[in-house]
């Protein structure tokens, strides 16, 4: 295998996290399948982005850092009040912003592009690269997760604003 065990990999990116302030907590206490470890992981301050870090069961050489947006109900109605053909082209136009903040992420729409319910990014981290290159690439990778998400929300308020008080937030999820 490679120079850092998986259980290494775990223990280094849980303390780089919290060198960071970040909040972390166990996904494995969680009894989430098809994971050999996870994280469930909060950004520092209010309210926070939360996204998961695993390491999937049938692909032990890497981790993934996984972040879903969640569509508000306020641009959810606005969307549906578009046509199939719109919808997919504000959805295009919001995609296209994100993936030039994050050549690497996978982004897929759920459950369709064209009924919108929330997008879920990912980025795969292989295991020698973190070895290889340490914490500076790995919160490099982590900041443009969370950019990702930013660049997400910015685009759909900058199609409908949507003010966020402090009694409804938004909230990635993962």
């Amino acid at each position: 295998m490679w120079g850092v065990l998986i259980v290494e990999i775990k223990d280094l990116i849980s303390k780089w996290l919290l060198e960071e302030s970040y909040t972390v907590s166990n996904l494995e206490s969680m009894g989430v399948p098809g994971i050999i470890w996870g994280f469930s992981v909060s950004t520092p301050g209010a309210p926070g982005v939360k996204f998961s870090i695993i390491c999937p069961s049938d692909k032990k050489d890497r981790v993934i850092l996984v972040l879903g947006v969640v569509i508000s109900p306020e641009h959810r109605r606005e969307l549906e009040k578009l046509s199939v053909s719109d919808r997919i082209k504000l959805l295009h136009t919001i995609l296209s912003k994100a993936l030039s903040v994050c050549i690497d992420c996978k982004i897929a729409v759920k459950p369709a592009i064209s009924d919108p319910q929330a997008l879920i990014i990912n980025i795969e981290i292989f295991n020698d690269e973190i070895e290889k290159y340490g914490k500076p690439y790995f919160m490099r990778l982590l900041y443009r997760l969370i950019n990702t998400y930013l660049s997400i929300v910015s685009g759909f308020n900058e199609w409908i604003p949507v003010v966020v008080s402090e009694k409804h937030q938004y909230y990635s999820y993962m």
